[in-house]
């Protein structure tokens, strides 16, 4: 009896197994996105995409007033350029701008004393600094020959007191 017992569990998982394999064919497959390929009248190059063409330069102009070119990006200082000169950009690289065409040394600039447009690189005039005005000084009163005073002027003092200047350079007071 434990002969016929087994052979039916064995039948069962072999048939089990068989209809699971099956099952596993006759699913579809992962929908695929229509592609190019697969839509009729249509004509697609089967050749690579060509790389894209280098950029053409891009006109700057200077807006410090003295500018280093380097041969590397923060490498040794080569020349130097003045506030306004124009330059041509082939190659950006993070602040660096590179204005040499290939094939010729390279010159790196830094990209923050750069700009585009035009009179972008004028340098505002700084407004004239006016000096504080000062107080005016009234003239004191001249009262002539009624002064003792070799002066002859007759002063007022921060108190209020008047007073005249001697020949001796003193203040005399009680005028």
């Amino acid at each position: 009896m434990r002969k016929k017992s087994q052979s039916w569990l064995v039948s069962l998982l072999i048939l089990f197994a068989v209809l699971w394999a099956t099952s596993k064919k006759d699913t579809p497959p992962a929908q695929v996105q229509p592609s190019a390929q697969a839509t009729p009248n249509t004509l697609i190059s089967t050749s690579a995409i060509p790389p894209p063409s280098p950029t053409p330069p891009i006109d700057q102009y200077v807006s410090a007033d003295k500018l280093n070119i380097r041969d590397q990006p923060g490498g040794k200082v080569i020349s130097r350029l003045q506030r306004g000169d124009k330059v041509q950009v082939f190659e950006k690289r993070n602040d660096w701008v590179r204005i040499s065409i290939d094939g010729q040394p390279a010159k790196w600039l830094s990209s923050k004393s750069l700009c585009s447009g035009s009179n972008c690189y004028v340098a505002s005039q700084p407004k004239p600094v006016r000096p504080a005005p000062q107080p005016t000084r009234t003239p004191a009163p001249e009262y002539g020959s009624s002064c003792p005073c070799s002066s002859g002027s007759v002063c007022i003092g921060p108190r209020g007191g008047r007073y005249c200047i001697t020949s001796g350079g003193n203040k005399r007071y009680g005028v």
